[in-house]
């Protein structure tokens, strides 16, 4: 548990102040599962720190049934989240989110969703219930974050940045409106300082604005997170674009 105490003032001031109650700002590790939620990544995450999203949304004696994979690369995997998906829809225009919806629609359930740096159609949360995992993951600011039930924030390098502020007008929005830029730079210095991450959730939170926890990122070298998993197909597809890509440069 992080656990930042004020300063009781000038050493003369310390009787008079030590009846009085000390200020302080509480934040806990997260331990939460967001099994049937829906999730934001929000980056930009370093390639080698991402946020620890399947001991967070996975059952063990309740696996999902089917994984989806909604991306606009060319590939059959995830950029980020590496796992052996069912089905990869790569959305190039509305009639590939109409197919995917559809299949999601008629999938059976639990079913598992992760969105890669692509914008969700108002289409698809209606769709989505206590049998569905969505996990978003964006590289890119996301403005209209309030379908969301967690979110969790990549790690801020510099507290002086529009990531930094960015972060702020979304907790201000969504956990207190009366949030103030004094605890939240006391609680960014110190996760800096700590290489943690901050996340939010309304699930199963008793506040009206839910609570913010810290997190600490997953580290993994770059190329093994991408490789691990990959199957046959996958490896095949993967050099066949690398192969049209350098035919393309002659």
């Amino acid at each position: 548990m992080f656990n930042f105490g004020r300063g009781q003032g000038e050493q003369q001031q310390q009787q008079q102040q030590q009846q009085q109650q000390q200020e302080s700002i509480q934040i806990d590790a997260f331990n939460t599962n967001l099994n049937g939620c829906k999730i934001l990544c929000q980056g930009p995450f370093d390639p080698t720190k991402n946020a620890p999203i399947m001991e967070s949304i996975e059952k063990l004696r309740e696996p999902f049934k089917k994984k989806i994979l909604i991306t606009r690369t060319a590939f059959s995997f995830s950029k980020y989240l590496a796992l052996q998906y069912d089905a990869v829809f790569q959305i190039k225009d509305s009639m590939d989110w109409t197919l995917a919806l559809t299949y999601i629609t008629y999938s059976p359930k639990l079913l598992l969703i992760v969105i890669e740096d692509t914008p969700i159609p108002d289409g698809l949360w209606g769709k989505l219930n206590k049998t569905v995992t969505l996990v978003n993951i964006s590289q890119t600011p996301v403005q209209t974050t309030r379908p969301y039930d967690a979110i969790f924030f990549a790690p801020v390098d510099e507290s002086a940045s529009q990531f930094a502020d960015y972060i702020f007008r979304q907790l201000q929005q969504l956990y207190r409106a009366n949030y103030t830029q004094k605890e939240y730079r006391e609680i960014m210095q110190e996760l800096r300082v700590a290489n943690a991450g901050i996340v939010w959730t309304r699930h199963n939170e008793n506040a009206h604005g839910g609570s913010i926890y810290w997190y600490d990122p997953v580290t993994q070298q770059q190329q093994q997170q991408q490789c691990d998993g990959l199957s046959n197909k996958q490896i095949g597809e993967l050099l066949g674009w690398l192969s049209q890509q350098f035919i393309s440069r002659d």
